[in-house]
């Protein structure tokens, strides 16, 4: 059976919220993290909130097949720029709300490639989990990803999973749209003890623009990891109420309405 190496807890928020040069949003997501240290603070061992900021900025898009044969099947391929060291990283993903089916499927890399497989939990709000099972490679920048049989080469596995799919369908970046991102880390809380476990949170954001202030899209998550997928009741318990107190008590910041990253991507493609 695969680990779950990692267990990643997502909610939309207000995008609106997020709107400004770099200050202004560095004191919105200042702000977020103070509001998410008083809440948590409650459930977890401790906190550390704090008003610094990590970014990562990045291009990003999806590739699928005319009528979107991937998407239908489960799968997503992400295709990300690093805008600060030009790494480019494709990432084929397959989710699903079955443990079981998402894990029974060959996701190992080409043999030129090195290996970087994930078995994680998503879980959205109240709490639906979903399983994705991923891998990455990163690629030469004049590398062509023009046909179905371009994502084989990089992920032979792929072939049979979709195997109904021609290897000849053309590969195009999903609704046209690329968004420009950019990742905010923030507060950490402590979940566990002996051994000490800690949970990252990060704010998400998707511009039209690489100098855009009005973000299209804006994801608060929270995270932790262990390789061998070794969490207590005590841990997970710790970030299940931390969830639903967030839920409960940041209604200023919650976007019920606002649709996921994927969801927004195809719903582009859809017109």
């Amino acid at each position: 059976m695969q680990a779950i190496t990692s267990r990643e807890y997502k909610m939309m928020l207000q995008a609106a919220k997020f709107v400004g040069d770099k200050d202004r949003l560095s004191e919105a997501a200042g702000s977020l993290w103070r509001d998410l240290a008083g809440i948590i603070l409650l459930s977890a061992v401790a906190v550390s909130g704090t008003d610094e900021v990590e970014r990562k900025r990045r291009k990003v898009c999806f590739l699928d097949t005319s009528d979107k044969g991937l998407r239908r099947r489960d799968y997503v391929v992400r295709e990300r720029l690093d805008l600060d060291n030009e790494e480019r990283e494709v990432t084929l993903k397959f989710r699903h709300p079955d443990r079981y089916i998402s894990q029974d499927r060959d996701m190992k890399p080409a043999k030129d490639f090195s290996e970087d497989i994930k078995f994680e939990e998503d879980i959205k709000p109240r709490f639906q989990a979903l399983y994705s099972f991923s891998s990455s490679v990163l690629v030469k920048p004049d590398t062509k990803l023009k046909t179905l049989e371009d994502m084989h080469s990089l992920f032979p596995g792929l072939a049979k999973a979709v195997e109904d799919v021609p290897e000849s369908a053309p590969l195009a970046i999903v609704g046209d749209f690329t968004a420009y991102e950019r990742v905010i880390k923030g507060t950490t809380f402590q979940i566990g003890k002996d051994p000490d476990v800690f949970a990252e949170c990060s704010l998400t954001l998707w511009y039209a623009e690489e100098q855009g202030e009005e973000p299209l899209v804006a994801e608060f998550s929270f995270k932790y990891e262990d390789e061998n997928e070794d969490y207590t009741a005590a841990m997970a318990r710790r970030a299940y109420d931390a969830f639903l107190a967030l839920q409960d008590k940041l209604d200023e910041w919650i976007d019920t309405e606002s649709m996921t990253k994927t969801a927004y991507v195809y719903a582009q493609a859809a017109g």
